[in-house]
């Protein structure tokens, strides 16, 4: 249920940036080179090496180690954009950050994977064609939203608002849902794991409170994007796995959205800061 939820919610979500983005904002992501290869760093090296290194050091069960290393090494989730959208941050770096990163999850995810010493590479043609569809569902919605945005500006202009609402009840009905099922069930990924994941997701977020790299915009977007990790990818990967690997991931989804959102509507409410 919460994958379908996810799927959905990637959809809205990106059709809601797609009618609040450009192409020019692509191309001004292009000469911020510095702060992409920065980003990619951070989502595809850093903070599943990161990961890697907690689960080692605090030695951590293989299962509830695996759940942690595969929701750090997704990046790009669907929701990171609209978060930055709520969190008043650059939107062109965010949205052009989330479909860079996307394609990257599929081959990070199974890479550090084996650095815990496990295999989730599904098997056939039918993963590729799951996992395809999910860089599917970022794509289209996107090109679609861009395109109305382009060519009927004032269809974009109705489209958005309601793309945005479905977004975020959506996202409030996971969040709730992730809550009633997920705080219960905890102590089965146990404290130490709680703590490991809580770590990943703090570290994520440090650039809202850093005065570096780039503007405030950008640093927020990079935050969010970040701090939102694509669960529909590593729940597709840690359902080739065991129950408590999804749990685990579940947990991280828990933890990552009850921090995520409340520092993006904390940040809803400052001043709009200019985008440079």
């Amino acid at each position: 249920m919460s994958t379908a939820v996810v799927a959905v919610l990637l959809v809205a979500s990106m059709l809601a940036v797609g009618t609040a983005a450009t192409v020019d904002d692509f191309r001004t992501l292009v000469r911020r080179r510095g702060l992409v290869m920065l980003a990619v760093a951070a989502n595809v090296v850093v903070l599943p090496g990161l990961a890697v290194a907690l689960v080692t050091t605090v030695g951590l069960g293989p299962e509830v180690a695996l759940g942690v290393v595969l929701a750090a090494a997704a990046p790009g989730g669907g929701t990171g954009a609209l978060l930055t959208l709520h969190a008043r941050g650059d939107l062109a770096v965010s949205t052009g950050l989330q479909v860079l990163l996307g394609p990257l999850g599929l081959v990070a995810g199974p890479v550090w994977a084996t650095a815990v010493g496990q295999s989730v590479v599904p098997a056939g043609g039918v993963g590729l064609l799951v996992v395809g569809g999910g860089l599917l569902g970022q794509v289209v919605p996107l090109a679609v939203g861009m395109w109305l945005r382009r060519a009927r500006p004032q269809v974009a202009q109705r489209v958005h608002p309601v793309a945005r609402r479905v977004a975020d009840v959506l996202l409030a009905g996971l969040v709730v849902y992730f809550l009633v099922t997920g705080v219960g069930r905890l102590p089965q990924v146990g404290w130490a794991g709680v703590a490991v994941i809580a770590v990943l997701v703090a570290v994520s977020m440090t650039p809202v409170a850093l005065r570096w790299p780039a503007s405030v915009p950008q640093r927020r977007a990079l935050a969010m994007t970040t701090g939102v990790r694509n669960l529909t990818l590593a729940l597709f990967f840690a359902a080739a796995a065991t129950p408590t690997v999804v749990l685990t991931v579940l947990a991280y989804g828990l933890i990552m959205y009850g921090t995520c959102v409340p520092v993006a509507l904390v940040l809803a409410r400052t001043k709009p800061v200019p985008v440079l």
